[in-house]
């Protein structure tokens, strides 16, 4: 009898921590897609592609073959279309390893927000997937066949997550956690610009949206001026012409770069304040007119890298309030941060209040070394 309680128990125990794997799917039965593109198609549908990845190149047992296959599908939503997949691809889909999520410019300009919906409950989704947003259609983008790399999804993905450290120029911020608290927010946002050829793609600028449709461009320059605001930036190359006929142009190799933004009320009224400091050394200056004063060249080089600065900063502000209407620069969050009782107020009246707000700029450059030229 004893012996029969003790075999009941241990059965019982295998049955509560044996682990479950009634749901799992072989690595070989998935279809890892690793980038998703949404375009505008016809009668209000969506064209949907999938960058799927093919397993046995990325092991190195498909030497020559592509590394990837693109599948397009016309519907009238991403849950349609997935379920199309499902009946068109013998794997099982799956979302977990994405690495880039691209729209087309047209459906961008529709509104993304029903698909960002979407995104947001897909359970295999990591929050850090990037987001970008095509100039042209995001087929274009996937179909692309990089000369460097396996998937055009994953260059994308690398450059936006890696190079955009050294790059001001290149828009770091978005993936689907970004994505979803400015979602929560109903902030305006901004998304990388991405543009394809057959055989590259390039990172240019980035898209600006409003009510979460596509209303404008930033170049790379206002893409840099934007960061500076959003205090983003921590190094980077920095380039700044020489006035007066002293020389073509001076670039800096700007190792620490610390921006702070904050906004400041008087009577009511917000202004925004940012404080830039900016330490480097020159990395080159182009056709510089030789000057025996060195502090004075190094003061003289340092106002004309801060007047370069504010100019692309004013800029890109100018740009974001006056031409678009957009806050880009994450304001309405430093406001309601630092003046919760007058959000309270007067948050849904942000889009009219950020078109009084004013910029005031307090920058500082310090040149460490000149390296091995003479000034």
């Amino acid at each position: 009898m004893v012996k029969k309680w003790i075999l009941i128990t241990m059965i019982m125990l295998y049955i509560i921590f044996a682990p479950g794997c009634w749901d799992r799917v072989e690595i070989e039965k998935n279809a890892f897609i690793l980038g998703l593109g949404i375009d505008a198609g016809k009668d209000d549908h969506l064209l949907i592609t999938y960058q799927v990845a093919l397993l046995d190149a990325f092991k190195g047992e498909g030497e020559g073959e592509k590394s990837t296959q693109q599948i397009t599908i016309e519907s009238s939503s991403l849950s349609e279309a997935n379920n199309t997949l499902l009946r068109r691809f013998g794997n099982t889909p799956n979302l977990s390893h994405c690495k880039l999520i691209v729209f087309g410019e047209k459906y961008a300009q529709k509104g993304i927000k029903d698909s960002l919906d979407y995104l947001f409950r897909e359970p295999n989704l990591r929050r850090i997937t990037s987001v970008c947003v095509a100039k042209g259609q995001a087929k274009e983008v996937l179909d692309s066949e990089p000369q460097m790399a396996p998937s055009s999804a994953m260059v994308i993905e690398q450059i936006i997550t890696q190079n955009s450290t050294n790059n001001s120029g290149i828009f770091p911020f978005p993936d689907i956690g970004y994505l979803h608290r400015n979602f929560i927010r109903e902030s305006d946002i901004a998304l990388v610009g991405v543009n394809a050829g057959k055989n590259e793609v390039e990172v240019l600028g980035a898209g600006i949206f409003k009510d979460y449709k596509l209303v404008g461009w930033f170049n790379d320059r206002e893409v840099t001026g934007q960061r500076f605001i959003l205090g983003e930036i921590n190094r980077g190359l920095l380039a700044a012409d020489l006035p007066d006929g002293k020389g073509d142009r001076l670039t800096l190799n700007a190792y620490n770069i610390n921006a702070h933004t904050v906004p400041e009320m008087t009577n009511g009224n917000i202004r925004i304040k940012t404080k830039i400091l900016v330490e480097g050394d020159i990395n080159e200056v182009r056709n510089s007119e030789p000057l025996t004063d060195k502090k004075a060249t190094l003061e003289y080089w340092s106002k004309a890298m801060e007047n370069n600065i504010r100019d692309i900063i004013e800029a890109a502000f100018k740009k974001g309030r006056d031409t678009f209407g957009v806050d880009c620069y994450e304001i309405d969050e430093k406001v309601e941060g630092y003046y919760p009782e007058f959000w309270e107020k007067h948050g849904k009246e942000w889009d009219e209040i950020f078109k009084t707000v004013d910029l005031f700029l307090d920058i500082e450059v310090k040149i460490r070394r000149v390296g091995l030229i003479e000034p």
